[in-house]
């Protein structure tokens, strides 16, 4: 059965951003910055929900052991059509990242022990599945930081 640690982290990051900053940045609207804009808050969300969505992807190529699409898990994810008009609005990528990371979590939940401890082939490198998903919480936890950070920059401005 799949490691809960990491099962628990992956689903404690959803919930955190849910819960502690998304009240904040509805309440902040525009204030949140720009997309291209690594350092603003909605720049930041932009980055975490490409990540979770070409590391989901990536894990179901790694579980298939079919070719390899996502080189890169912090690039720029392919997009459905309704993923791409729907707005980038800080609610929008929050909800569209938790649908990636539920993908993820899907995936991997119920896995047994020898899968998360083989070694494929990751946009991280060679490493086996739990270390990979391991990199995605210490991940998750540099956005939340960097969110805290951010929003208490802009908080102390007000």
């Amino acid at each position: 059965m799949a490691d809960r640690d990491v099962i628990e982290a992956l689903i404690a990051t959803y919930r955190e951003l849910n819960r502690r900053f998304r009240p904040i940045l509805v309440a902040m609207n525009a204030g949140v910055g720009s997309i291209d804009d690594p350092t603003t808050p909605l720049g930041i969300l932009y980055r975490l929900r490409n990540r979770e969505l070409n590391a989901s992807q990536a894990i179901k190529e790694m579980l298939r052991r079919g070719e390899r699409t996502i080189l890169d898990d912090e690039g720029e994810p392919l997009l459905t059509l309704q993923q791409a008009v729907s707005g980038l609005t800080a609610t929008v990528l929050l909800s569209q990242f938790g649908t990636a990371r539920e993908a993820t979590l899907a995936m991997v939940r119920d896995l047994p022990d020898e899968v998360w401890q083989e070694e494929f082939e990751t946009p991280r490198g060679r490493m086996t599945l739990r270390a990979y998903l391991e990199t995605l919480v210490a991940r998750d936890r540099e956005a939340i930081r960097a969110l805290e950070e951010r929003l208490g920059q802009l908080a102390s401005r007000s």
